[in-house]
């Protein structure tokens, strides 16, 4: 995507948080998160936006995947939507990625039940959305779908407040990063992102297409791991 095509998401977002006061329901986005019970506070906003249809995403999907986790994690992961599994079960990072990406996780030391994870969108882009049963029927999101969905994921790092976040993949680094640098050369380094040190790789399924690419979120890994325990 085009550095203007970025500037768009801002743009969309700030209309976007504009039209949810409009709306009357503004607390989704402006609610504090001092209360302790954040286990609360994401099933609150779960349910809150559990039947949104703000993009033509929420008409098509079959679940919403809102996200999973420990609701204290030190470190969240983000990817960049649901995919086929993943919208059938609701659950985020469940297929073949997710199954690698359990062992990235593992391989720093930490379980899934340690860390959250979640997505830029909530619900399954797909190419053909009359076929959901269609495997293989994945798509990046587009920027009117991430612009209306990224405050969502905000929120949810607003309760967690993770002190480390890990992006998974182009689309989910440059959409959060605002950028249209490649996740090549974004990868590796830490950014700051609402209070938490960032660190963007390559996507799980980037490496069960190309295995040449695991050295490299090996290497990210062990800089987020070391970090971590600095």
């Amino acid at each position: 995507m085009k550095r203007s095509e970025f500037g768009k998401i801002v743009e969309l977002t700030k209309n976007y948080i504009k039209e949810e006061r409009n709306w009357g329901d503004s607390e989704i986005m402006v609610k504090k998160t001092s209360l302790k019970n954040k286990e609360n506070l994401l099933e609150e906003f779960r349910k809150k936006i559990a039947n949104c249809k703000k993009c033509p995403l929420g008409s098509t999907r079959l679940n919403m995947v809102f996200g999973a986790g420990n609701p204290k994690a030190k470190l969240m992961f983000v990817g960049e939507g649901p995919g086929y599994e993943e919208d059938h079960r609701g659950v985020p990072f469940i297929g073949r990625a997710g199954e690698l990406l359990t062992k990235i996780i593992e391989s720093i030391g930490l379980k899934r039940e340690n860390v959250y994870i979640a997505n830029v969108v909530k619900c399954h882009p797909m190419i053909d959305p009359s076929d959901p049963e269609k495997r293989g029927n994945d798509r990046p999101p587009n920027i009117d779908e991430i612009s209306q969905c990224i405050p969502f994921l905000e929120r949810q790092i607003e309760i967690i407040k993770p002190k480390f976040i890990c992006v998974l993949g182009s689309t989910a680094a440059k959409s959060i990063l605002n950028t249209e640098t490649p996740i090549s050369k974004l990868r590796g380094r830490f950014y700051e992102y609402k209070g938490a040190k960032l660190m963007p790789t390559f996507h799980p399924a980037a490496l069960l297409r190309n295995a040449s690419l695991k050295k490299d979120v090996w290497q990210d890994m062990k800089k987020l791991r070391a970090a971590m325990n600095s």
